[in-house]
């Protein structure tokens, strides 16, 4: 059937933000992809059409805003352009496009400035985070002020991955090239084919056990690629953080059972069906949470246009064999348009 769509895994690309990402090294690609992805607004409202979506809500994928680790004039600049962008985008066509806006992390000062900005000035509809900002993952407790002031205004939060980093390397080499000196086989294979997964799923783990999640009921995540690897480690986590080895390591780990998280799931995070859901992924996050939390995604211009329309089309013969007309249609807009109307306190 087809049903009328919400994306909420979309992304865009300001002319401003092509010229900073070369300044900053990331050329021909970013994440060492070897092009940019082209994007246009006419060319994202075409697919729309062609492919039944009433509304997208942009975000700038990674490596984000903050391009050059120690530069955070040069983060405040371009998080603030790329933001601005994608207003300017949701004023002309405000039925069509909304943000997830970014924020110049690891900038913490900048950051908490930039929420309020972009809630009360720009009308942005929640934030997109990383799964790391060179090197600091989602738990950190550093990010405290930030997640206070973002429970404070009961804000969505839109987790994508990036490329994994060891802090000791993205602080010594400012680079690009520093993934390489990351993670083992990070060269040998696209980021996205592999690493993203890994990285997003680290950093969910991250905020699972340092407590983070719970501490901030009122912030609502968004967990991207239908759960990632998630569902493949977490019972594994959840033993291993009752044993005794949990005190020895750098963060508090605070112990959670699988009813405990599946609650949390069930009131605070929301996963997208963006990133080859079909056929086997959606089985595994199904153990986890239900129809009302999934949302759609198509991850285009990264997912090239076709690739992203055989994806849906994957996805609309798959769908009917787990759930009902009225749950696809919740999965399809009915779930976002709920959460998108869930809007930032003042």
């Amino acid at each position: 059937m087809s049903v009328p769509k919400i994306d909420l895994h979309a992304h865009f690309f300001s002319p401003a933000y092509r010229e900073a990402l070369k300044k900053a090294g990331h050329f021909p690609g970013p994440d060492g992809l070897p092009y940019t992805p082209e994007w246009s607004p006419e060319a994202h409202l075409a697919f729309m059409e062609k492919n039944n979506v009433s509304k997208s809500i942009l975000s700038c994928s990674s490596p984000g805003t903050h391009l050059i680790p120690g530069d955070d004039e040069f983060g405040r600049q371009v998080t603030r352009e790329v933001n601005e962008y994608a207003a300017d985008l949701k004023r002309k066509y405000p039925t069509k496009f909304g943000f997830f806006a970014s924020l110049p992390l690891p900038d913490i000062p900048s950051a908490l400035l930039e929420i309020d900005y972009a809630l009360d000035r720009l009308d942005a509809d929640g934030f997109i985070f990383l799964s790391n900002y060179h090197g600091m993952y989602l738990g950190d407790p550093r990010l405290e002020p930030v997640y206070a002031k973002l429970q404070a205004r009961r804000a969505t939060v839109f987790v994508h991955p990036t490329a994994p980093c060891n802090a000791h390397a993205c602080n010594h080499d400012p680079t690009p090239a520093r993934v390489l000196k990351s993670a083992p086989l990070v060269d040998a294979y696209v980021l996205p084919m592999m690493e993203y997964f890994f990285d997003s799923t680290r950093t969910f783990v991250d905020l699972l056990l340092s407590g983070t999640a719970a501490a901030y009921p009122d912030i609502t995540f968004i967990v991207p690629h239908c759960g990632n690897a998630l569902p493949s480690v977490l019972d594994r986590a959840f033993a291993l953080s009752t044993w005794p080895l949990a005190v020895s390591t750098s963060r508090t780990v605070h112990p959670l059972t699988a009813p405990v998280v599946k609650e949390m799931f069930a009131k605070q995070f929301m996963f997208d069906l963006a990133g080859v859901p079909m056929p086997s992924l959606i089985h595994h996050i199904l153990r986890w949470t239900t129809s009302d939390r999934l949302v759609y995604g198509s991850d285009v211009p990264y997912t090239p246009w076709v690739v992203a329309e055989k994806a849906l089309q994957a996805m609309e013969e798959e769908l009917p064999k787990l759930f009902g007309e009225q749950e696809i249609r919740d999965v399809y807009h009915g779930n976002a348009a709920r959460l998108l109307a869930r809007k930032p306190t003042l």
